[in-house]
Parts: C-alpha cells; structure tokens; sequence
C-alpha cells in the first residue's frame, strides 16, 4: 500500500472527533460565524481561500525549514511559492508533504484534505440530482433504522469501527485513483450499507454521489455517456439493479470505471453466488452479464457477528444506551439487535394466539417473497393467501375487521425501528402494497425452506401480484405447481412484450398436450404456438389438420406432413408437396425416393440441381457399393455448391480411405478435408503426419495430436508440447500424471505456474487423503474435475446438508447431486421437499419415483 494509501486511511479511521467531524462543514460554517477561512479548513471553497489558509498555517516558518521538515521528499520554493500564492491547485502528495512539514498529525489533516478536494472539485459540473457525499443522510442510502430508546437520539447511532474497515477503505482508496467497482457482500442487519457508507464518508466525502432508482435503469446510461469525475455511484442491494433485463449492463459498468467513476455496491452472499456460477451446459444462460460484471468487482465480505476487538471498540460507544443494549443482548448479533431483528423473528414466530391472523399475515408475505414474488405485495394477495395458514376454526372465527387488525400487527415497529411487512406509499396518505423485512425474510427461508406452499397462495399470486411474474411462474414450474406455473405463463404472456414467457408458456402446453389452447395461441399468431402445435399434431398422426394447415401455407404444417406421408410411403401426394419448394419436404421426398430405389428420378433432379435428391442417390449408389459413382454425384454439387457438400463429399471419402484426394482437398483450403484426415491419421496411429501438420500451424492437429499422445500414454510427447507452450498438451499432461499419482512432477510444474497441473494436484491430493482437509481443498478448487469430484464424494458419503446448501448458492452440479442421491435412495418424502424448496430437477425425479410407488400426499406432482 503506498503512503498516500496509508495516510487516507489512518485519517479515515481515526476515533478522535470523528463523529463530530460527520456531522457536515455547513454545521460548523454557522456554528463558527465570523471565523475567516484563512484560520479555518472547514471554511475554504475556492483556491485563494486555501493559498491564505495555508499561508496562515505556515505562520514563522521558513522556505528553508519547510523544506528541512518535509524530508525525505523535500518541498522546492517553486512549489511553496506555488501553495502560498494559489497560481494552480497543488496536487494531494504535495499538500500532505506540506501538512507534515507544519507538524499536523493524521487527525488534524483530515480538514485540509477535505478543503483541498472542495478546490480540486469546485469547477466540476454538478451531475443531475447529486449531492456531495458528505452532505448525504445515511437512512436515504438503505441504511437501515435503528431501535429507539430514546426520543432526542440521532437517527444512527455512531459508527463503531470494524475489523474491515482497512481493507475496504484501502479498496476506495485505489478506486478513487482511476475508477473501480467495490461490493461489500453480506447478509441482512449486518451492517454492510453502514460500513460502506462510512467508507466513502471517510475517503470521498467532497466527490458527488448518485443513487440511481433501480427502475430507471436509463439514468445511469445517460449519466455513463458523459460521466463527471469524483463521483460516487451508490448501488444499494446490487441484484435490484441486475433483476431487469435492461438493468445495468457491464458495458455501463466499464464506461464508469474507465472514466474514473468510484461505484459502491452491496448485496446479499446468496444473490452474488447465484450470479457467479458457472452456466448449466446447453442450458440458456442467465446471468452471462452479471458474472461478467461481478468480476470486475473489488469484494468485501462482511462477517455476521462482531468480532471480539469489535465488540471492545464499541464499548467505547456504550453511553449510547442502544449500542449497549445490542451488546448485552445474547440471541442476536450487535448489528441484528440494534435493527430489531431478533424482535421480529419472536414476535411472528411466538405471536400469542389473539394474532393467530398477523401472524397468518407475516406467514403468507414471507412464502411469498421466497418462492419468488418481487417488489411490493398487495393488500388484496395477502388477504387472499392468509386464509391458508389459519385453522379452519380459526377462519370461522376471524372477526370481520381481521385483515385490518392482522396489518396492523405486521406493520407495527419494534423499538421504533423494524417492522415485519412496511407499507409501500403511493401518495400520501395511500398505501399501494408491503414489502418483507430483509432480516426477517432470510431468517424465513432457512425456516420455512421445504414448507409447501398452499395452493390458496399460489393462487393468490396468480389472482394479485404485479411483479416478475416470469420468474414467478419459473419458481412454481420448479416446485412441480404446474397450474400455477401454466397460469402465471399465461399472465406473463399477455403482457405481451415478454417473448420468453410465451415460449415458457407453449412448453408446458405441449407438456400437457393442452392441443386446444395451443390452437388458440397459434390463431393468434404466436409462431413458436405453431410449431409445437404442429409438432404434436404429428406426434399424435393428426394428418388431416396437418393437410388443412400445409394448404393454407404453414411451412411447418408441411414439413411434419411430408415427413408422417413418407413414413407411410404416400409417394405421391408427397411429390406434389415437394413442388412447393420446401426444403425439408424436398429432402423427405429424396429420401423416400432412395428408399424406394427410384435412382432414375433422383438422377433427373439430381441434375436440375436439388440438393437433397443429390445427397440421397448418393447414399444409395454407396449402399449398393457403387462409391465412384457417389463420389463424383458428390464433387459436381461440391464443386457447384460448396458446402455442406465439401463435408458429405470428405466424410465419404475418409470412409473409404480416399487419403490422396484429401490431402489435396485440404492443400486447397478444405476445412473438412483437413479433419477428415486427422481423423484418419489418429486411427492409423500416424503420429509424424499428425506432428507435420501440427507443427505447419493445425490448431485441429496440434489438439488431435496431444490427445493421442494421452490415450496412448506418451508422457514424453505430451511434456515436450506442454513446455513448448501448447496449453492442450499441458492439460492432458497434468490429466496423467494424475492418473499416475505422479504428485511430485504435478506439484514442480503447479510451482512454475502450470494452472492444470495445480487443479490436478489438489483433486489427486484430495483422493489420496479423502479427510477432512481434503474436502476443504476441493471447496476451494473451482476447476471442473475439483467440483465434479467434490458432488461425487458428498453423494458417495450422504451428504445431503452440503449438497442442499451448495444447490440452494445456485449449484447446479450439487442439485442434480442431491436429487439423485435422493432419489437413489428412495427418499421420496426428502425429495418431495427439495420440490416444495424449488430445487432445480427434483420435480422430474420425484415424477420418475412417483410411478414406482405411493407417495400419498404429494402435492401439485404430475
């Protein structure tokens, strides 16, 4: 860390009259009427005002001395002259060597520092709705109210330093000096937006900041446009910023960066996790845009409990009869106290029975938010869902003001600060919907994991919330509601913008074999309806609806006829299709045409130039052992056409060892040629043709090369090509010697840097030792044989608390891990509760478990 570095940070850190410092230079400008600038930091604004503050400070002393004092980097009488008369503003280095030669210790420079960024900033333009840093109320930043005992206390009590403070602060630190993006992770009531806060309070406290309204993702792209320097971008609960598909983009984030924008985010450990898991293998990849984003971050993580050096440092606050209170408490960390957290928790989970409807209430919101419900929740959806969680007696009992009253038990604040459900206004006096207490809503999703949700409430979701009702009908298609799911695709799809949903939609209809609303939704010109209506209509051999749809010149309609009228040999209603000019029909025709040994007609098209006839007389001259034959069918289309038919014809020619011709295909450029031969010369062992060709610049024969080196065992071949560089080759090198046990050669080339041979070495390591420190290394190790290896060992040992807690971080390796182990194991009520948990792939294997045997009671499971 350079010493500017440090000295930023002791400033910003310092205990002594740091709270009175927060309290904003405007304070003490009228507290301090009639005080000149030139006696007083807090009061200079421009660039004379600091030339006469510092000439002011400077007081007896000489050029001479000042220059003896600063030692060892010294002060020349140019850049004195400089400082003292205001010709340019002095740079931050040169006005901290000028405070050290004054004497002025780390406290007391804070104030000059802050006076020089005023200077340095003055002539800035002002971004649209900012504010100076240090001008910015905490509570509007997230951070969250704190328990009231008593009335004339400030809104937050003071900031008892953390264990973390250095390294954040340091973080911001170099941030400031050329942009970046810092992300303090932690859980609700933690005290990460605090510490944030306090962060850029200390270091940045004259930069601008913006908080963007996350629903308004176009300010932020206007401002990245033409970005001001020294300013702080306040990003609150990131993941609210990422949820919207034209949320904030990393090219955004990269503009801001490079431009020298300090972005400061937060966000909860699941929600980061999520987002930075490696995508599902041929599965559509969600959050491409915030991993790439996320990596770009500067992390910090926020630990859950105080520290016990914490927890003394805040004894030193203790006159604060909240900050004592949270350090007496005994069930709760110091930050969840003194946001009530552990209060709220009681207070819906022990409600005494008098609020059995509160308490029904908290219960409907909390299921709610964790099968997905964003944003505000409605009066009219809670009111609906509640009824689920009460007794039937206590239904016939509820009084008629039982909603009423049930708000009012939800919305209550403990100790002035946290209530389960707060109200969403929509003007004064008007409340438009509630929203979950974080602290509570973490809290539920551990308790109430695998609780089933009634399907009151699930249709009270479908009736009444607004929100993400995509990625709701997701999270109820997951847990195997798939009424619910249709339904709510249904909503999403009548939106009509949402593409994905509609797709999602026609998916489970087809699933369901719902022909009939995928008629409805093909009429109205959905064509992905359709092509899956098509799709079953042929499945189920519904031709006469499949003729009606070709004649009226649905493509699709045609093609899946012409492929069921060539299954039962319809000639020639099938040649009347193919005159359309339908590629696939053309090719269902050929292909009938070949079957039926029609070689004549295939010539004759053949020669008119029809692709599909060509390709099928082809086949069937080979079939019959005429291969000359085929061959030249196919070079007058390659020759004609090119591809695909450069790859027919070099498949055919590979077949039948025809290595002369392609050799001189691949002289002339042919790709296919050139793979074909590759692949030849690795059946036949051919390893000095595959190094020639390696070694002339193919990249196929350079990969194709290592890999025959491995399977034949080469570790001589595959270590000369792993040193000359080729990452290939060092890959399937450190694959051997750990298939070897070879832990010496793989620990030398982990040393020199060899990023295999480490991923390697810790898997092999881990299989030799399979104990306790083994399974850490492999948590650790994010390569794909370390993670594979790791989900194999957890199922092998019946690990099903890891697993569940690695496929609820968005795992998808440990959830399919998990579900088979289940399901393996014949535990249908554990995976009954992975489905209710909304564990990816649980529904389908418990559908799978579920036709061998009785699961009574299984709800919503097809």
């Amino acid at each position: 860390m350079s010493a500017i570095a440090v000295v930023l940070y002791c400033d910003s850190v310092a205990f002594g009259g740091a709270a009175e410092r927060r309290q904003g230079v405007g304070v003490r400008r009228d507290q301090r009427a009639g005080v000149h600038a030139e006696s007083d930091p807090d009061l200079v604004q421009d660039l004379p005002e600091l030339a006469r503050a510092l000439r002011h400070l400077r007081g007896s002393r000489s050029y001479a001395q000042l220059d003896r004092d600063a030692r060892p980097q010294g002060l020349a009488r140019s850049t004195l002259s400089n400082l003292f008369n205001g010709t340019t503003t002095p740079t931050r280095e040169t006005l901290l060597t000028f405070l050290t030669a004054c004497g002025l210790d780390e406290d007391a420079r804070h104030p000059w520092l802050a006076a020089w960024e005023r200077v340095a900033t003055a002539g800035l333009r002002r971004p649209r709705e900012a504010r100076r840093v240090r001008e910015t109320r905490p509570r509007l930043l997230g951070v969250k109210a704190c328990i009231q005992v008593d009335p004339a206390a400030s809104e937050v009590p003071a900031y008892v330093p953390r264990d973390l403070d250095w390294g954040l602060r340091t973080a911001v630190t170099v941030a400031a000096k050329g942009g970046g993006l810092v992300l303090v992770i932690g859980n609700s009531s933690v005290g990460k937006t605090r510490t944030a806060f306090e962060a850029i309070h200390a270091i940045l406290g004259e930069w601008w900041l913006i908080h963007p309204d996350p629903s308004n993702p176009e300010s932020l792209r206007t401002f990245a446009h033409d970005p001001t320097p020294r300013t702080v971008i306040w990003l609150d609960e990131l993941q609210l910023y990422l949820d919207d598909p034209d949320g904030l983009s990393v090219a955004v984030v990269r503009n801001l960066v490079g431009a020298g924008v300090v972005l400061i985010a937060t966000m909860w450990p699941d929600e980061y996790l999520s987002r930075i898991m490696a995508r599902v293998p041929g599965q559509p990849d969600p959050h491409s845009n915030d991993r790439e984003l996320l990596s770009l971050a500067h992390v910090v993580d926020v630990p859950g409990t105080f520290s016990l050096a914490e927890r003394r440092r805040a004894e030193a606050f203790a006159s604060d009869r909240r900050i004592r209170i949270a350090l007496d408490a005994l069930d709760g960390g110091f930050t969840q106290v003194l946001a009530a957290g552990p209060e709220l928790v009681r207070r819906w989970e022990n409600a005494p029975a008098d609020q059995c409807y509160g308490k029904a209430l908290i219960t409907a919101a909390l299921d709610a938010r964790r099968v997905g419900a964003t944003g505000y929740l409605t009066r009219s959806l809670l009111e609906a869902a509640a009824p689920a969680y009460l007794t039937p007696t206590q239904q016939a009992n509820a009084p008629a003001d039982w909603s009423d009253r049930a708000l009012m038990y939800a919305t209550t604040q403990l100790h002035g600060a946290a209530s389960a459900l707060s109200a969403v206004p929509a003007g004064m006096g008007e409340v438009v919907g509630y929203t979950v207490s974080d602290y509570l809503h973490q809290h539920a999703q551990r308790a109430r994991r695998t609780a089933p949700l009634p399907r009151e409430a699930w249709q009270a979701l479908v009736d009444h919330h607004l929100d993400n009702i995509h990625g709701l009908a997701r999270s109820a298609e997951r847990r195997g509601q798939y009424d619910a799911a249709v339904a709510l695709y249904r909503r999403a799809a009548d939106e009509g913008s949402n593409t994905v949903a509609k797709a999602s939609l026609v998916e489970m209809l087809v699933r369901r074999h719902s022909i009939a609303e995928l008629r409805e939704h093909a009429e109205a010109g959905d064509q992905h309806a359709k092509t899956a209506l098509v799709k079953l209509l042929a499945e189920q051999g519904c031709i006469d609806e499949l003729r009606q749809r070709a004649n009226s010149g649905e493509e699709s309609a045609a093609s899946s006829l012409a492929e069921l009228l060539a299954e039962r040999g319809c000639i020639n209603e099938l040649r009347q299709l193919a005159k359309s000019g339908n590629e696939s029909i053309a090719n269902q025709f050929a292909q009938l045409l070949a079957k039926q040994g029609q070689v004549a007609e295939l010539y004759e098209r053949a020669d008119r130039g029809d692709d599909a006839a060509a390709y099928w007389l082809a086949d069937l001259l080979e079939e019959r052992g005429d291969v000359d034959q085929a061959l030249c069918v196919l070079r007058v289309r390659a020759a004609a056409v090119g591809a695909p038919f450069d790859y027919f014809l070099s498949r055919l020619l590979g077949k039948h060892g025809r290595v002369n011709e392609l050799r001189d295909r691949m002289a002339s450029g042919d790709q296919f040629a050139e793979d074909e031969l590759i692949d030849i010369l690795d059946r036949e062992r051919n390893v000095d043709e595959l190094t020639e060709m390696a070694e002339s610049g193919s990249e196929a024969a350079s990969g194709r090369l290592s890999w025959a080196f491995f399977r034949d065992g080469n570790i001589n071949g595959l270590r000369q090509r792993a040193d000359g560089g080729d990452r290939i080759a060092a890959h399937f090198l450190a694959k051997l010697l750990a298939d070897r046990g070879s832990v010496d050669e793989l620990r030398e080339r982990a040393s020199a840097g060899d990023g295999s041979a480490a991923d390697k070495l810790d898997v092999l390591l881990a299989i030799e030792a399979c104990d306790d420190e083994a399974f850490e290394t492999l948590r650790r190790n994010s390569c794909v044989d370390a993670v594979s290896f790791l989900i194999d060992l957890l199922k092998k040992r019946g690990h099903v608390d890891e697993l569940r807690q690695r496929a609820d971080a968005g795992d998808w390796q440990a959830a399919r891990g998990l579900v088979d182990l289940l399901a393996e194991r014949g535990r249908a009520d554990e995976l009954q509760a992975e489905v209710h948990a909304g564990t990816d792939g649980a529904a389908q294997r418990l559908s799978v478990l579920a036709s061998g045997r009785s699961l009574g009671g299984a709800q919503g499971v097809v």
